[in-house]
């Protein structure tokens, strides 16, 4: 799951390799690209129960017939259609953003960072693995990565200074972290509990949580999301990856802001919780709120965003709107920023 498109099919190939060695692999992947590549037959499984196995020998093993296994029905769209929302106010700007690796001060993570995100838009940070996404997400948001930062960060038109992820909360800035797991939720705790973290002040008085709030607000974002589980009283762990995924994102929606950043939203889970993550982002924007969208899958950064930064070596090797966007072009500006042009 973490590894780029080059490394994965390193990979891959060398499972084909045992397979000609007479080894036999088992690959748990939602990255239909790579099970369509690698696999002689195909087990796909839904809520707890085989749907249905395809042989490559004698069957169509497409995405598409991949995915009507995996959600039940036919995905004529993957990404759902969105009416522009882009306003011409801009919500946040980042000029000459600087960021030092935290242990090893003399190495930058970004160098000169500016980029801009406009109010009701989606914009996607592409790149490959140790790009800097993750470091630039994180050390806009309250400085919760990196030392030696320097640069300027304006939100509305104002230049803040965030030294803390309080001060970040506070001015309306969110970040949906890569590692819902260790970072995100704690999977020990009720729906309820993760649900209202990031927003205490708005379930309790004098610091004693109002319980009733806290489960109706939980409900309430549950019901929005369409989280599949028996009650917000269960315990995160055990839900699927993709419900987590809602849990986390509804976190941080309780915490009202006005621009969340999303690194690896769909992560490690399936195509029709993929989807359903895609419709969520599209009613933030639609509600005026902005979004920045970090992803290595190329097809999810073309088909959600407005505009995208392509990033590399900590630099923002390219800039690229909708229109002009693709798979090659974004690759070319990362080899060109390789290459030093």
């Amino acid at each position: 799951a973490s590894l780029n498109e080059a490394d994965s099919k390193a990979l891959l190939d060398l499972l084909l390799k045992f397979k000609s060695q007479g080894m036999t692999s088992i690959i748990i992947s939602h990255k239909l690209n790579e099970i369509a590549y690698v696999a002689d037959k195909i087990t796909v499984i839904r809520d707890g129960s085989t749907i249905e196995t395809l042989d490559k020998k004698t069957d169509d093993i497409s995405e598409d017939r991949i995915i009507k296994g995996m959600v039940g029905r036919d995905l004529t769209d993957r990404f759902p259609k969105r009416a522009q929302f882009v306003k011409k106010e801009v919500l946040l700007e980042v000029k000459d953003w600087t960021v030092h690796h935290p242990l090893y001060t003399e190495r930058k993570v970004c160098d000169k960072v500016s980029i801009k995100v406009h109010k009701g838009e989606v914009v996607g940070i592409s790149g490959l693995m140790g790009a800097g996404r993750t470091e630039l997400a994180m050390s806009i948001f309250g400085k919760s990565y990196g030392t030696n930062i320097s640069g300027k960060l304006f939100l509305n038109g104002e230049e803040v200074h965030l030294r803390s992820v309080r001060d970040a909360i506070q001015k309306k800035l969110a970040y949906v972290t890569e590692d819902r797991k260790g970072n995100g939720l704690i999977l020990s705790n009720p729906i309820k509990i993760n649900t209202t973290l990031a927003n205490l002040s708005a379930i309790s008085k004098r610091t004693v949580i109002d319980q009733d709030k806290e489960y109706q607000v939980a409900v309430e974002y549950k019901e929005r999301l369409k989280t599949k589980c028996p009650s917000v009283e269960q315990n995160v762990g055990n839900l699927s990856g993709g419900n987590q995924q809602k849990v986390l994102l509804a976190k941080w929606m309780f915490a009202e802001p006005d621009i969340l950043i999303l690194d690896e939203p769909t992560r490690g889970i399936d195509v029709g919780a993929k989807y359903e993550i895609y419709c969520i982002i599209n009613d933030l924007v639609a509600e005026g709120k902005s979004v920045i969208m970090i992803s290595s899958e190329l097809p999810e950064v073309l088909g959600m965003s407005d505009r995208i930064y392509v990033m590399n070596e900590g630099k923002i090797a390219g800039e690229l709107t909708r229109q002009e966007a693709t798979q090659e072009r974004i690759m070319a500006c990362i080899l060109k920023s390789s290459k030093g042009e």
